[in-house]
């Protein structure tokens, strides 16, 4: 069932999720646990919206320009904001519908293939924690250790005093609790 990544990709623009969600689907997950953990993993869109505002509400293209921003088009907004050149919206919107149709022309090759190969695939959802063991890796490199030390810490007592299928949504809930709560009264202190 190919088609059901191209419309993942169409409702649900953002990679780490839509990988996630396969193993979240596959795993029975309840909706509601679903639909948290990708406000959670996607919160920091939040913010990204505010910084460009007033400027995308002068385009025809505003509800889609807020839709399409995500990390990647947001670096390459500010750029051109910071141009200060003429139609900045109108780059704005070019870079957004680039971004989200290389995305599905990606994921539609991607489906395709993988429909076609005669091989199998086994072994190859450890992606996903790769990626994640990379983001860590980096986050350790750059000598912010409180967090993943607190994330670790967090998921493993929570591991320890909830089932393995239940654990996962209240450690992404205290541990951004924590991490609020450090960076407001620690940090900025």
């Amino acid at each position: 069932m190919w088609y059901y990544s191209i419309l993942a990709s169409v409702l649900i623009y953002t990679g780490a999720f839509q990988y996630v969600l396969v193993g979240l689907i596959s795993a029975s997950t309840p909706i509601m646990t679903i639909l948290i953990t990708a406000l959670f993993m996607n919160a920091r869109l939040f913010f990204y919206g505010p910084t460009f505002a007033k400027l995308f509400q002068t385009s025809k293209h505003y509800p889609y320009l807020i839709h399409s921003l995500t990390d990647e088009t947001y670096a390459l907004d500010l750029k051109i904001a910071e141009s200060k050149q003429e139609k900045q919206v109108d780059l704005m919107y070019y870079v957004a519908l680039f971004s989200q149709c290389s995305w599905l022309v990606g994921t539609l090759l991607g489906a395709t293939i993988g429909a076609i190969l005669p091989i199998k695939l086994e072994g190859i959802e450890f992606c996903m924690t790769a990626m994640f063991i990379t983001i860590v890796i980096d986050q350790w490199e750059s000598h912010h250790h409180f967090p993943t030390i607190m994330s670790a810490i967090v998921a493993l007592v929570l591991l320890g005093l909830l089932k393995s299928q239940h654990f996962m949504l209240p450690s992404l809930l205290l541990a951004t609790l924590i991490m609020v709560l450090y960076t407001r009264w620690i940090i900025d202190e």
